[in-house]
């Protein structure tokens, strides 16, 4: 009997071995796998964290207008966005100011993403992928890169004062003014963008227009038919400008003489300084789709 109990014993024992050589085995796998598993963990929360600071940093940037809503007027935002803001309705998401692009800094940015990520913001036009703006300097050799893309709608040239369809019954010279309207300027304005006359041009044969009383176009600018039906662009001399602290009124006055029914289109156009010349014309006026790309990656 006892040698009986003794081989069920041994029996259990062998059994019992049998069945945990699999269970430490297994132990033994898990083991030795769980730093990857941790550090597969620790990746996906920490580029989901990354995935979030880029998402939520191209939403401040397309769906908000900053705090304050004019920051670009002084360069200082607490926080940048550059939707339109309407007094009604508040920032127009998807859209980017003509003033609010050009005023982004390096440091707006950064201070959206925080001090953990380097970036690269790009904005080309989505028709023909030239740079409208850039910042930052794109890393390469990063191993972790998060991109967002998103397309909003932009025109980098503004119209600040207009008067449209001044027509002549009569040859006799006639000054316009109010319209067109005065336009503010200030130290800080004259520093980013530069102002252009554009005049639309259907039978005048003499315009002068003056800023501040300082003469832009002359009446010995418009050289007989050729100019006659045609667009003309001059640079305004920003020393012609109000170049104080505050915002003040720069004062626009047109005269021009043709023969009855011509017509004349006067424009101010603000643009960013260095925008060449050819591209002040009517057709930048109308807005443009605009594709955003920002890439972050850790530090």
């Amino acid at each position: 009997m006892s040698i009986k109990r003794d081989s069920r014993g041994y029996m259990f024992s062998l059994d019992l071995l049998l069945a945990l050589i699999p269970i430490t085995i297994i132990l033994g796998m898990v083991a030795g796998d769980i730093d990857n598993m941790m550090y597969q963990v620790q990746d996906t929360v920490f580029r989901g964290s990354m995935d979030r600071v880029a998402f939520d940093a191209m939403d401040t940037l397309l769906e908000t207008s900053g705090e304050p809503t004019n920051w670009e007027e002084t360069g200082n935002p607490s926080v940048a966005g550059l939707a339109i803001y309407d007094p009604s309705d508040g920032p127009l998401e998807g859209t980017i100011d003509t003033l609010k692009l050009p005023a982004l800094t390096e440091n707006d940015v950064q201070n959206l993403i925080g001090d953990d990520y380097g970036f690269f913001l790009n904005v080309t036009y989505l028709s023909n992928s030239k740079t409208v703006k850039s910042l930052g300097t794109y890393n390469a050799s990063a191993n972790d890169v998060v991109r967002v893309e998103r397309v909003a709608i932009y025109s980098n040239l503004k119209i600040v004062s207009q008067a449209k369809d001044l027509i002549r019954y009569t040859g006799t010279p006639r000054v316009y003014s109010n319209p067109p309207d005065p336009f503010q300027t200030n130290k800080y304005y004259l520093q980013t963008y530069d102002y252009y006359v554009l005049l639309v041009n259907r039978g005048y044969s003499s315009v002068e227009v003056t800023i501040n009383n300082e003469r832009v176009f002359d009446p010995n600018d418009i050289r007989g038919e050729q100019d006659e039906y045609a667009t003309l662009v001059k640079l305004i001399d920003p020393t012609a400008l109000n170049n104080e602290t505050e915002f003040m009124n720069n004062t626009v006055d047109v005269r021009g003489t043709s023969t009855p029914g011509s017509s004349l289109d006067v424009y101010i156009v603000q643009v960013v300084k260095g925008t060449p010349k050819e591209d002040v014309n009517l057709d930048n006026v109308v807005p443009q789709k605009v594709k955003c790309e920002l890439y972050i990656w850790p530090r």
